[in-house]
This record gives C-alpha cells, sequence and structure tokens, in this order.
C-alpha cells in the first residue's frame, strides 16, 4: 500500500494494429541536449502506415429462433410431423459453424422453450419429440412473449461488441389463426363489428372464452378439468388477447430490441401452413382453419418484422433451408484515430504536468496529498492508498464511498485480479465493474472514444450520445475536443488560440489489397513531469489508439488497437527522441533497453496491451517503448 505524502489527461480514443513496414532511423538514439542558445521545441509527431484487419475478422453471429406452432389442428394438416424434420434439416445443415446458434419455442396453450438460449448443440432429439406433440390451442402472443423473454435473455448475456454484430432470425410457424382471443370492447369483423367478449373469426363474431375473464387464480377451481396457471402466460383477466393488434404489438416489441440495444440486426419471418385436402378433412371442422385470416395476418407480422411471409399448401412442403442463416462478413473501415499524452493534462487554464499519467495533475495531487511517484513505499502511484482503485476515480466517485487516502473505502478493495486493464482502455476491471462498462471492449458504447479516456474527460463510457454533444458550449463537440487533446468541459478565453493536435489521414491500398492509412499526427505537446517529486524527469507517455469497424455500423465498437511510448523532455535543454518523430511501423524490434534502442512505436490488440506503472527502476513499462534515452537505473531523474 503507498503510504500518505505531501507530494501530491484526457486520452484520446483511437485503435490501432497492423501497420505497414517503415524502417527505423537511428535518428533519436541519444537523447538531444542543447547546446549553449539551443532550445528544443516542446511537440512531438506521429508518423508511419497503418494496416486494417482483414475483413474475415469481421464475422456477424447469427442467432436463429424457431418458434413452431404444435396446436391440436397439427394432427389433421401436418400428421407425418414434417415440421418437425424441417427444423431437425436447419439444425443439421448448420450444426458445424460455430458461428450459427439456434434457439427452439414450441407453443401451443403453453409456451415451452426447447433450448437452454442459443445454442450450436441443441438435443434434436428432445426437439424432434415436443415439435412432434400436438395439443391446445395456439397462443400466439405467449410465443411471441417467449421470443421476447428469450432473445433479450440472451442479448444482457453479450457483450457490446457481440451484441452490434449478431444477426437474430426469427422463424414463425403456423397452421392457423390465434386462439384464444379476447375482446374487452368491440371490434370489427366483416362489414359491422362484434361487441364486447366476442371475438371475429372468418367474419363471424364468437363467443370469447370463459377464461378470458376469470381470474387466473381461479382457474383451478372455476374449471373442470382444472386449467393450469402456467398456460396462455401473458392473458390478463379481462383484456384484449390475441387479437391482431396485440400480437403486432409484440412484433414491434422484438425489433424494437434491435435500437434499444443496439443489434447488428432482427428479422422475424412467418412461414404458414394451409392444405387445402386437410382443410376438408371432416376432423378439421372444429378447428376452425382460416385461410384468409391466416395469411392476413402472417403477412403482416412479417412486414412489421422486416421478414418475409411464405406459404405451404401442402406439409410434406414445410421446408426453412431457403432462408440463409450464414454468418456475414463485412468490410472493415477506419473509424478513428486518437493520440493523447497521459503526462499532459489540458485544464481550461493552460497545459500542466501529470507524472504518474493517472488524470490528475501534479498540483492537484500535491493538493490532495495522494502519490505522484513510485518509491519504496508505494510501486503504483496511480493508487495512493493501495486498494485497486486510481486516484482519479476515486476521487471522482467520493460520492459513492471511496477515498483516494483511505484503503477502507471503499469496504471492498479491488481484487487482485482486477486490478488490471484487460481492454487497455485507461480503466482497471474493477472501475469497468462499478461503472457497468465492459472490461473486454475498449470502447463500451461504440462512439470511438475508448471508456477511461470517457471518463478521464467527464464524459459518460455508456452514452454513445454525448460524444456529438458540446459540454462546455463553445461550439466545438466533444468527440473533436478529445481528439485534438483539449478540455471539453471548459471553453477557452475569447482570443486565446488552443494548441489542437493535427492530424492527416490519407488512405492507400498495398498492391497485396491491404488497404492501409498513412497517418501523421503532430502537435502533441510535451511537458517537464517530474518536478518537485522524485519521479522521472521528463518522461511523456503518449498513446495511439486505431480504431476499425464494419463499414456503415456507426456504434460498432469495433476492433481497437494502442501503440503506446515513454519519451522525454526537459525544459528545451533535453529531449528524446532528439528529432521530436516517432516512427509507426508494423513491429518494433525486439532489442534490450539499453543501448537506447531506435525510435518507434508497434500496435497491439487493445484486449492484449499492457501498461505498466512509471518507474524509475524498470523500463519494459509493458507494451510501452521506452524512447527516453534513460537506462536503469537513472541517475533520480537528472538529465
Amino acid at each position: 500500500m503507498c503510504s500518505r505524502s505531501n507530494r501530491a489527461a484526457t486520452l484520446l480514443a483511437a485503435t490501432g494494429l497492423s501497420v505497414a513496414t517503415l524502417s527505423c532511423t537511428d535518428s533519436g538514439l541519444e537523447p538531444g541536449r542543447g547546446d549553449a542558445g539551443i532550445v528544443f521545441d516542446d511537440e512531438l509527431r506521429l508518423t508511419g502506415d497503418v494496416c486494417l484487419s482483414p475483413d474475415t475478422d469481421q464475422v456477424f453471429p447469427v442467432k436463429v429462433l424457431f418458434v413452431v406452432d404444435t396446436s391440436d389442428s397439427m394432427s389433421v394438416t401436418d400428421r407425418s410431423m414434417n415440421r418437425a424434420k424441417a427444423v431437425r434439416a436447419v439444425l443439421q445443415r448448420y450444426q458445424a459453424n460455430p458461428a450459427v446458434l439456434f434457439g427452439v419455442i414450441a407453443f401451443d396453450s403453453r409456451v415451452d422453450r426447447l433450448t437452454q438460449g442459443f445454442t450450436n448443440a441443441p438435443d434434436l432429439a428432445a426437439i424432434d419429440t415436443r415439435i412432434s406433440q400436438h395439443d391446445r390451442l395456439t397462443d400466439y402472443q405467449g410465443a411471441l412473449g417467449g421470443a421476447y423473454t428469450m432473445i433479450s435473455e440472451d442479448i444482457v448475456a453479450s457483450s457490446a461488441a457481440e451484441r452490434a454484430r449478431s444477426k437474430y432470425i426469427i422463424i414463425f410457424f403456423s397452421d392457423g389463426t390465434p386462439d384464444p382471443q379476447c375482446s374487452a370492447s368491440p371490434t370489427p369483423c366483416g362489414t359491422g363489428e362484434c361487441p364486447a367478449h366476442q371475438h371475429c373469426r372468418a367474419t363471424v363474431c364468437k363467443d370469447d372464452y370463459l377464461i378470458c375473464t376469470v381470474p387466473r387464480k381461479d382457474w383451478s377451481t372455476a374449471f373442470d378439468p382444472p386449467i393450469p396457471v402456467d398456460m396462455y402466460p401473458d392473458l390478463g383477466e379481462g383484456a384484449d388477447y390475441n387479437l391482431s393488434t396485440q400480437i403486432l404489438r409484440a412484433v414491434d416489441d422484438i425489433m424494437g430490441l434491435q435500437d434499444f440495444y443496439r443489434l447488428g440486426e432482427i428479422r422475424l419471418h412467418t412461414a404458414f401452413l394451409y392444405d387445402p385436402e386437410a382443410a376438408a378433412d371432416p376432423l378439421a371442422v372444429p378447428f376452425g382453419l382460416d385461410r384468409e385470416g391466416g395469411v392476413a395476418l402472417m403477412t403482416s407480422m412479417a412486414e412489421h418484422g422486416l421478414g418475409t411471409f411464405t406459404e405451404f399448401d401442402s406439409a410434406s412442403k414445410i421446408d426453412f433451408l431457403s432462408i440463409n442463416y450464414t454468418p456475414y462478413i463485412e468490410e472493415n473501415g477506419l473509424a478513428g484515430v486518437l493520440a493523447t499524452n497521459l503526462s499532459v493534462i489540458d485544464t481550461g487554464d493552460g497545459l500542466e504536468p501529470d507524472s504518474d499519467g493517472d488524470g490528475l495533475t501534479d498540483a492537484q495531487e500535491q493538493a490532495g496529498l495522494t502519490r505522484v511517484a513510485v518509491d519504496k513505499t508505494c510501486s503504483d502511484p496511480a493508487d495512493s492508498d493501495g486498494d485497486g482503485y486510481t486516484d482519479l476515480f476515486e476521487e471522482r466517485n467520493r460520492a459513492s464511498g471511496f477515498d483516494p487516502l483511505d484503503p477502507k473505502k471503499p469496504l471492498t478493495p479491488c481484487a487482485d485480479a482486477d486490478r488490471l486493464d484487460h481492454d487497455g482502455d485507461l480503466l482497471r476491471d474493477c472501475e469497468e465493474a462499478f461503472l457497468k462498462t465492459d472490461p473486454l471492449q475498449a470502447d463500451s458504447d461504440g462512439d470511438h472514444i475508448p471508456d477511461g479516456l470517457e471518463f478521464r474527460a467527464g464524459m459518460d463510457p455508456l452514452d454513445p450520445t454525448d460524444a456529438f454533444a458540446d459540454i462546455d458550449r463553445d461550439g466545438v463537440r466533444n468527440l473533436d475536443e478529445v481528439t485534438a487533446h483539449t478540455n471539453p468541459n471548459v471553453a477557452p478565453p475569447p482570443g486565446v488560440q488552443l494548441t489542437r493536435y493535427l492530424y492527416d489521414v490519407a488512405p492507400f491500398t498495398k498492391d497485396t489489397g491491404e488497404r492501409c492509412y498513412h497517418l501523421d499526427i503532430r502537435h502533441i505537446k510535451l511537458l517537464t513531469t517530474g518536478k518537485g517529486t522524485n519521479a522521472p524527469l521528463g518522461v511523456n507517455r503518449v498513446l495511439v489508439y486505431f480504431d476499425e469497424a464494419p463499414v456503415g455500423r456507426v456504434l460498432d465498437p469495433g476492433n481497437v488497437r494502442v501503440a503506446c511510448a515513454d519519451v522525454r523532455f526537459v525544459d528545451g535543454a533535453v529531449k528524446s527522441p532528439s528529432d521530436g518523430v516517432v516512427p509507426l511501423i508494423e513491429r518494433c524490434p525486439q532489442v534490450p533497453a539499453c543501448p537506447p534502442p531506435p525510435p518507434c512505436m508497434d500496435f497491439k490488440p487493445a484486449r492484449s496491451f499492457v501498461q505498466l506503472p512509471f518507474s524509475k527502476s524498470q523500463w519494459s513499462a509493458g507494451d510501452c517503448k521506452n524512447l527516453t534515452s534513460i537506462c536503469p537505473p537513472p541517475d533520480a531523474g537528472v538529465p
């Protein structure tokens, strides 16, 4: 744990990887030391080529849900159980494809899940057995409610990235119209209307079932034989049920999940069985098979579900293989490039050093008595009290029981395994758990700003819209301020010209067909860090995020890659690399830290990016390249 001491960044979002090869030069091998009268400028430039991942890396999973009618009429219309055979044919065709998952619901008066969620290894025998049965009525509304619940549960259990890339396909199959129907108010029927508690079937008014008006709790005593209370799961006493308006509203609810959860796609297809020969069978009379009503309703359901309607005129023709269930691949594109210097914070009144890169300026840490540097009593200055939560995070969440100087606040410290940042977004896993962001996705809300950078900038990493808002009302969007490394919370004073990061991003295609971008990022400001502390003097940690996502998927979290380097600047007298230029290349050479290697930065997937605390005793610094020309052990930070 770090003891108390009287010593006391907004990051940019942009993903990175796959860099086109660029030769390292010998420039900057030694730190530049200004001769008398020579002063180094305080800017860094990053330049190089980055290529997109292959399109094949962007496979969108397909989740197929069969909702199959098993009501009594199937005993006449599908005596050979062709519906079960048709479902089995699809399951067997795609069972070996791990990107295609299946769920199955059977419905009559009951709504039964035949799979535990979506799986690519369904129990075919159990599915066959249940679908081959036929009993009771045809509860459309209950079946659609079951589909909504099953899909919702799958969505909630999925990451934001998986949601954005998932395609849900619902196949709704039936041979009849909904039953039981309940009408609490008059309804149109033919050229007239049916009074309350009657419903329209084939232009004829029929009395509602008694169950429509009996409370569910009384079903076991009001009917002989008793009706189980788990039947007709969505039926409410005295309410409309299984009417066209309720059914289409249920379809709309399912389709609404796409926008609410930012899914890749939802489609609901309908298939209707009407066999004229079966309908003429005397055994079919009690079921009142209604082709006209069935076609009209299921066509409307498909229209609301943005799907297709199919009619089978014989059970032998039931076939669900004509629908395309294969995962689809979308072309990758550049979603964003963002650079940041974690050691420099724009306070709104100017740039201030942040020697430990934790999002608090050195002045704020000195005033609040939190730590700034590694020493014998503190191995992680970003976490002054040693409870696993960073100082900025605790300072921002004091109202929720956090305190950056009290290891007992919060009461439950961050577990050792959760003190890492597994997605490279500058939030530790335990911090993401508190914020409810995705610990394995650098950009939880898909606005192409890493979660940690949004948190540092005072934004919401779960709100994709705030990137396009303007907190300080200075006419510049929050996203653009974070990209330029300016403060989105404080408007600059009138007449003040801020120094903004500038980006040149030029696309090109290699002879191999690889699609790449030449990046040139300029005006990255450097400060002399570590003054008045025992932190290494002048170290600045710079990161670049390169974010790619499927073209047209605006809110897809994308694939994020990160490049990182520690550079050095001391009051214009020392600068490393001396020319202030760092090449972005495909892979930096694996060489010892001493003598200092040629300057370069390369990209790693954010999920495998490791950032260790600033330290003057070891400079592996995880995946951050040491370009400071300081070899361990440094001389107490003296240039």
